[in-house]
């Protein structure tokens, strides 16, 4: 892969495989793309933006669900010089109106089923021009219907210019936005393509939205070499999902620990796997560490197929860390060890370097570490500096060169003197054979610092009682490790990548007490 520039991935593609499988999405609508029909795809974006005035450095943000809409948009706005801001499909009228005000955005590209948040939304745009799939009619802004035919010229971008401002998922906090150059991101795509052995013929599902960095990842992955991006948006009905990866052949499947947790535990998963998908080859899993107790299943399930375990973060283009499959066995609970061209450390407070086995703040530093923090330059300031990008978690290094995560450092709480791991109580919870996934927080107390509380959810068909399940802890962990409540739940808060929103468990907690 020797693309420069993200949007020369897909051009790239086209030139040497014109006639091959790009896309292929099943809903909202059915559609088979080549290569070909693709990039004039993406090349009618970039033909209208600039008919619109865009210039290299406006924003142009971009909300649609997976598909043709997405893909062209990521690609033409990119090929037009803009810097593109992807924004959740999920996000509300007031979330949608900061993003853009925050990010300065000049064009929005609307995708199909996602005009009534924006005409909600209404004059608090401003003089924004939209660009609508759909229907779509306001007063303060200019609407214009997505084109249909024009070719685009050549714009000169370069490696170092800014390519998109990627908006954190707001997991552990206030979302926000990661500003990422073309090299930031080409130089990640080029070091996942090599770890996995992407080659052609890959065909690899899209269950993960593109605005996430790790979706994102996986797109821009498979067109670096000319694969098959099969979307498949309805996840809400995972046996569907299993449906496409046996009848389209994927190859490839990566998913956030929930992801794994319904396909093991609420689908036929682990029979499909016995009795066929004989296309599919490896699994990814990044955004959040994954039990050993899930890990270990999806090892047993998988075969000879390999599972990839990753670490990574918006601020590193997607990814930072790997477990080699060859190692997963004996290092369940690794993040493992750095990708290509990064530089992963683990140092004390005072800035030195940790000895093996000594807990620490896990820097970074590499080609893929993003330029700032939009609109931030405290918090870019706070988290970039010379010894790299620190990432917030607290790691050690064992004697044999592989990384293990302790936790966030607001994930370590402080329980009668202890220093306790989240992460810890949290794997000892899901190896009780009824528990389908849970989270554990810290709840301020006056004697104790925090009061442990887990959320915990059963699997389908099982029931739990929160005294038995204390007790199963008991024969785990100590004393001071056991939550003092178990909150039984039907589901937890997750946004739509997956990830468990432990702020909006605190915030529950804190207005029950009010």
């Amino acid at each position: 892969m020797t693309a420069r520039l993200v949007h020369e991935l897909l051009g790239a593609a086209a030139a040497r495989a014109p006639e091959a499988e790009a896309l292929v999405t099943h809903e909202p609508g059915a559609v088979r793309l080549t290569y070909a029909a693709l990039a004039a795809a993406a090349a009618r974006v970039t033909h209208q933006l600039l008919g619109l005035g865009v210039v290299p450095g406006d924003r142009v943000a971009l909300l649609a669900h997976n598909g043709v809409e997405w893909v062209a948009g990521w690609y033409g706005a990119l090929a037009a010089g803009a810097i593109v801001v992807p924004i959740n499909t999920a996000a509300d009228p007031h979330s949608l109106v900061h993003y853009l005000g925050d990010a300065g955005a000049r064009v929005l590209i609307v995708g199909p089923r996602l005009e009534r948040v924006v005409a909600l939304a209404g004059e608090r745009l401003g003089p924004i021009t939209i660009i609508a799939h759909g229907s779509l009619k306001l007063p303060s802004a200019t609407v214009v219907p997505a084109a249909t035919d024009g070719a685009a010229p050549a714009v000169e971008v370069g490696p170092d210019d800014r390519a998109a401002i990627i908006y954190t998922s707001g997991s552990t906090g206030r979302p926000r936005g990661a500003v990422l150059t073309h090299a930031n991101l080409t130089s990640n795509v080029a070091a996942i393509v090599a770890y996995l052995g992407l080659g052609a013929g890959e065909r690899a599902l899209a269950l993960l939205p593109f605005y996430y960095v790790y979706g994102l990842s996986v797109l821009n992955t498979t067109v670096a070499v000319a694969g098959t991006v099969v979307v498949e948006n309805r996840f809400q009905y995972p046996q569907v999902a299993l449906d496409t990866i046996e009848r389209e052949h994927v190859t490839g499947l990566s998913g956030v620990p929930s992801t794994y947790a319904i396909l093991v535990n609420r689908t036929g998963f682990v029979e499909r796997l016995a009795r066929g998908l004989p296309a599919l080859r490896w699994i990814t899993q990044a955004g959040g560490g994954m039990s050993p107790t899930l890990t270990r299943a999806l090892l047993d399930a998988l075969g000879p197929r390999q599972l990839f375990v990753m670490y990574g973060a918006t601020e590193a283009s997607a990814r930072l860390a790997y477990v080699a499959p060859s190692e997963l066995a004996e290092a369940l609970g690794s993040i493992g060890r750095a990708i290509p061209g990064v530089e992963l450390t683990v140092r004390k407070p005072d800035g030195s370097r940790c000895a093996d086995d000594e807990d620490g703040e896990l820097y970074a530093r590499g080609p893929s570490i993003m330029e700032g923090y939009w609109n931030d330059p405290d918090e870019t300031a706070r988290v970039l500096g010379p010894l790299g990008y620190r990432t917030g978690d607290v790691a050690r290094r064992d004697r044999a060169g592989r990384l293990w995560l302790v936790g966030r450092a607001r994930d370590l709480l402080k329980v009668g003197g202890h220093r306790v791991s989240a992460a810890e109580i949290e794997h000892a919870i899901v190896e009780h054979p009824a528990v389908h996934e849970c989270a554990v927080i810290g709840v301020a107390d006056e004697l104790l610092g925090d009061k442990l509380r887990a959320f915990v959810v059963a699997k389908a068909g099982h029931t739990l009682d929160g005294n038995a399940l204390g007790a199963f802890l008991k024969t785990r962990l100590p004393a001071y490790k056991i939550p003092s409540i178990i909150e039984l739940r039907d589901d937890l808060p997750k946004n739509p990548s997956g990830k468990i929103m432990k702020e909006a468990l605190r915030a529950a907690v804190l207005a029950s007490s009010a």
